[in-house]
């Protein structure tokens, strides 16, 4: 560590040491399943607000296996500092409340709602031995209702054709031939409601790969394998440009309309295929192009011409990728 190093706060030497990287808070959380809250903590040394001190002690090693420090040579330097600064979170007694290390206080929730649903449970069944009878009469009651209401509704007989004759009652009328009736039109308010339209769902694309785009539109696929741990970088037509590291073995696939950019930390150890034309590795393939002495590949390659910044702003790549994390790899990054 530097001599301005050791004049920082353990927040602040980890805040910078990540800034550095190109690292954000969100990536470790996904890589080391540490809630983003907590690390804003650690970050900011609000010990106060974070749990015991063995649990910082591992939140602080995994944070530092991940941005590629050395955790035992942190907490050896940093001990004295946390021992102070941990005795700050206050006592169960004073409400700390909330965490799921603290298991006294969720063993005691988890008795009480067993009690609660048991309270529950024996309350229903003695409503139902007690309401069980009364419902079996009111069941029977309506069924008696039911068959009054159907005998009351049914037609009476219709009498035939030779009883009307014999009582007398029939006179003969003219019979009209009746007019066909026009068709009724529809009024508005009860005109058939359209049917909804329905929509493609669109393919979620994390990665800004293309992944979302229709097979029709897919003019360029590019597969690319990683030869050992590297970072890259690529933007895929209009899309944000992207930036994380890649495990050995590991597969990427980026599909375009228009336009590939792709860079590598190694151009040696990421091979490549195009459109299924067969595997190569990015530091043999000459239809590329260079911008500040960094080899890129563009596909396709004639519009390298009208290309001056393919990642304006962007930092040189880490040679060497963090250490695999425990949980998860690593998750992209993006750069705006």
């Amino acid at each position: 560590m530097s001599t301005q190093d050791q004049n920082l706060s353990l927040g602040e030497f980890l805040r910078e040491a990540r800034e550095k990287r190109g690292i954000t808070l969100e990536q470790i959380a996904a890589a080391t399943k540490i809630n983003v809250k907590l690390l804003y903590y650690i970050e900011n040394d609000q010990y106060s607000e974070l749990p015991a001190k063995p649990f910082v002690r591992g939140f602080v090693i995994a944070y530092a296996r991940f941005i590629g420090l050395d955790p035992k040579e942190i907490l050896t330097k940093y001990n004295a500092y946390l021992n102070d600064k941990t005795q700050e979170r206050p006592t169960h007694e004073k409400g700390h409340l909330g965490y799921a290390f603290e298991k006294k206080e969720g063993d005691q929730g988890r008795r009480f709602l067993w009690m609660t649903m048991g309270s529950f449970v024996i309350l229903g069944a003695v409503l139902i031995l007690i309401f069980k009878p009364s419902f079996k009469h009111h069941k029977k009651s309506n069924l008696e209702k039911l068959k009054v209401i159907q005998i009351k509704a049914s037609p009476a007989p219709t009498p035939s054709m030779s009883q009307v004759i014999s009582s007398g009652i029939v006179t003969p009328s003219p019979v009209a031939t009746p007019s066909p009736s026009p068709s009724p039109t529809p009024s508005p308010s009860h005109s058939p409601s359209p049917m909804p339209s329905l929509k493609p769902s669109v393919r979620p694309d994390p990665l800004n790969s293309g992944a979302d785009l229709n097979v029709a539109d897919v003019k360029y696929k590019i597969i690319f394998k990683a030869l050992s741990d590297i970072w890259v970088r690529f933007r895929v037509d209009e899309k944000p440009t992207m930036v994380f590291p890649i495990r050995k073995d590991r597969i990427l696939v980026l599909k375009a309309k228009k336009l590939i950019l792709f860079q590598a930390s190694d151009p040696a150890h990421v091979s490549f295929n195009l459109n299924n034309k067969g595997h190569k590795t990015l530091d043999l393939e000459k239809n590329t192009a260079l911008f500040h002495d960094i080899k890129t590949l563009v596909v396709p390659l004639e519009l390298s011409e009208t290309i001056k910044e393919p990642f304006k702003g962007s930092a040189l790549l880490p040679k060497i990728p963090p250490p695999q994390p425990r949980t998860a790899s690593s998750p992209p990054t993006q750069n705006q």
